[in-house]
């Protein structure tokens, strides 16, 4: 009797980790499904950078890297975060120094 309690609980052993290798996949692609999708960046003059997500959840802001005419140095900008089909904007800073030389966006 006790060799057949045991033999089948190692048979259910793969069934069970079975399951679980399924369910992975699923839970994760639920957290992927609900990001946002279709972000776009834009630079509407040398100063400013933009983004903006129009599909999924979430936020999205605006990260930019500026650079200083005269001296070469860099810096990253941050605009706000905001939701789907939002603007995030930001300038660099005086527009007659700084321009920019990057945009790129984040999403939580």
């Amino acid at each position: 009797m006790m060799n057949i309690r045991k033999l089948t609980s190692l048979g259910m052993t793969p069934l069970v980790l079975a399951g679980i290798a399924v369910a992975a996949p699923i839970a994760g692609a639920t957290t992927a499904s609900a990001a946002p999708q279709g972000c776009q960046v834009g630079k509407p003059d040398e100063n400013t950078g933009t983004a903006i997500c129009r599909r999924g959840t979430g936020q999205v802001r605006v990260k930019v890297t500026c650079e200083d005419g005269p001296t070469g140095n860099t810096h990253v900008v941050y605009g706000p975060w905001v939701g789907i089909n939002k603007t995030s904007k930001v300038a660099c800073g005086a527009a007659q120094r700084y321009f920019v030389k990057l945009v790129d966006y984040q999403t939580r």
